[in-house]
This record gives C-alpha cells, structure tokens and sequence, in this order.
C-alpha cells in the first residue's frame, strides 16, 4: 500500500509517537490473521508473506516486531513499512506522515485499533481516552520564552579558543553574568525547527569542572532530543551533514567555512537524532580523537548504515576538530566527498630535525 508523499520534510519523533506499529498493522494495511496474547500479536507475516501462523511476533507495548521465517529481521513500525514497501525508512515515514497525521489535529491523530484485532471477549473501549504507550511518552523539551543577556567578546571564547566575535554573535554564544549561568559560557540550544528549548553552560572555574564537569544542561532537559545546530545545517542538508560532538567544533568548522554542522552534544549518538542526520544525502562523523569518541563513531556509524550514506574520519590521539587548521578541515571534507572516501585516518606530521643546523653546531 503506497501513499503519495506530499512533503520532503518528515518529523520521524512526531510519526514514531503519534503512529504505532499497531495502527500500521491495523488501520495502514487492514492485516488480518494475527493473533492477541496479552500485548503481543502472533501470526503469518504481513511482510513478506507466508501461511506460518507463528512467523510473526509484534510487541505492541515496544513497538518492535520480528519474523522468525522469511524475512528473519525485525524493526520498528517504520522498519516495517519500509521493507514491506522496499522503500527507505525515510520515505517509509513520508507515507505514514501524509496517511495519518496530514491534516489532523493533535488531539485526533493517535488512531484506535480495530475491532479485527482485539481479543476474544475484549471489550470496545471506543469512547475512553487512549493513553500512549511507554516508549510514545518521549515528549519534546518545551520552548522557552527568554533571552540572557550575553558578553559575546569574553576572553575565553575569542582568545582562548580563537572564536571571531562575528560567530559568536552569530550563534547567540557568550560570557553570562547573572541568574543560574552566572560564571559560564552560555551556548543556546534551539529544536528542530528554530526554536529555543535550553541553555548549556559551559563552566571555567577549574574547581566547578572537576566538582561538577565543563557543562551544565537545565534540570530535565533531554540532550538526546536535540541535535545542535540542525536549525541551521537543515538547508544544507542536500549536500550532506557533518556530524561533531561538541558546540565549539560546530563554530570552528562554521568559521572553516563548512556548512551543515551539527553536534551531538556527546559522544552518544541518540535514535531521534539519528532520525534527524538520515534526511540528510551524508553524514560525515568527525569525533574526537581519544577512546571515547573512537568508540562513540563507530556507534554512531553501526546506527547511521543502511539508512544514509556514512563517512568517518578517524582524529590523531587528543585531537579535537577545532584543533585542525581550517585548510585541513575543508580538505578532510571536501576530499572525502570528491574521491568518494568511507573512512580517513587523519594524521599529523611531526617537525623534522634541523640537520643542517645540528652540523653547524
């Protein structure tokens, strides 16, 4: 069952929250023949076909299914759709976009299974509210209506690290002096579509960064919903995105000239933010050169696979991205993508003795 697409935008937190994989069973393709046991439904597969009535298991509380005979895998409800279709999981949550949330109000778009597929003796529940279940329960971090008032020439940001004012300015970055940043670098941290949800702190007094660490995110604020920067690399998108750790890396490389930066504000790559990096033609993953972010690149580059195209770039030992020359960085980049490079080991040349001058001594 294919739906025309009617938008290039798809918002995968909203579709994964709002559709379930049983709604897709039920109301996307009308699947008959499975079987209710509690929250699990059992039968042939609706995906790649087949009459085994205990091919298919769904676990409606999860979200997830598996198919223990022809299709021997397994996903979400938009990894259904998307092998079902053959199509990507991108356009998998176009059609269930356009299909059950295009033209809906909020309130109105979680759908209620069918009758098809409730138990025996289960009684209809039409009429009560339905309430989501635990993994639809990631609600995004709400917009906030404020503005600090910010130093953004603080010697931290322009000497220290070498940041022109213009980009700091430019990125709502600087030096706070009053309220819960007082004393720290404030880095505004904007959703999606533009819109402020946080403020992170970076700290610079030595003794609150070993008491309490380098940054400090408000009390439930929810990192692994937000993907630094991708306001402003979304336009850039076509070209492909370039995927850091840190804010500071996403100015340096913006100062390099290079667009579509975003940080993923550790080296944890989440699924919401994996969603965002797939719509994307490429991710380039530019992690810091120590253990963690090595490890924290190859996880994020096992969730990127299969679903975008996927570079890595492989840091020298302590190295940071912003510790590359500018010309380095856009060679990386730039390099990779014109000799169509999946993986560079970015090394760094050590200077060279002086014999000559060692002779006339």
């Amino acid at each position: 069952m294919a739906t025309k697409k009617t938008t290039s935008w798809v918002d995968f937190k909203e579709v994964r929250s709002r559709v379930s994989l049983e709604d897709v069973l039920t109301r996307y393709y009308d699947v008959s023949g499975l079987k209710r046991t509690g929250g699990t439904l059992v039968g042939p597969c609706p995906v790649h076909g087949g009459d085994n009535p205990r091919a298919f298991h769904a676990d409606l509380e999860r979200n997830v299914w598996h198919c223990f005979t022809g299709c021997a895998g397994g996903g979400n409800q938009l990894d259904l759709v998307a092998r079902r279709e053959d199509v990507s999981i991108r356009d998998a949550a176009l059609q269930l976009q356009a299909h059950f949330l295009s033209g809906e109000s909020a309130a109105c778009r979680r759908t209620k299974p069918s009758r098809s597929m409730r138990g025996a003796g289960e009684e209809a529940a039409d009429s009560a509210p339905q309430e989501p279940a635990e993994d639809d329960q990631r609600a995004a971090n709400p917009v906030l209506d404020l503005q600090l008032s910010l130093g953004h020439d603080h010697p931290h940001l322009v000497r220290e690290r070498g940041l022109d004012v213009r980009t700091t300015t430019e990125f709502g970055v600087g030096y706070c002096r009053r309220g819960i940043m007082r004393g720290c670098i404030a880095i505004p941290v904007m959703n999606a579509d533009g819109k402020l949800v946080a403020y992170a702190g970076r700290r610079l007094k030595p003794q609150l960064i070993r008491e309490r660490g380098k940054y400090a995110f408000p009390r439930g604020f929810r990192k692994e919903l937000e993907l630094y920067a991708y306001d402003r690399a979304r336009s850039h998108a076509s070209e492909g995105l370039i995927l850091v750790e840190g804010f500071f890396s996403v100015l340096k490389l913006h100062e390099a000239g290079l667009r579509g930066v975003v940080a993923s504000m550790g080296c944890e790559l989440s699924d919401y933010q994996a969603d965002l990096l797939v719509q994307g033609a490429e991710t380039i993953v530019v992690y810091d050169g120590n253990d963690a972010g090595r490890k924290g690149a190859q996880r994020a580059v096992q969730k990127l696979e299969g679903r975008t195209k996927v570079r890595l770039v492989q840091l020298p030992e302590g190295y940071e991205p912003e510790d590359v020359e500018p010309r380095g960085l856009r060679w990386l980049v730039n390099g990779m993508r014109a000799l169509d490079l999946s993986e560079v080991q970015f090394s760094v040349c050590k200077p060279q003795p002086d014999n000559d001058k060692e002779d006339d001594e």
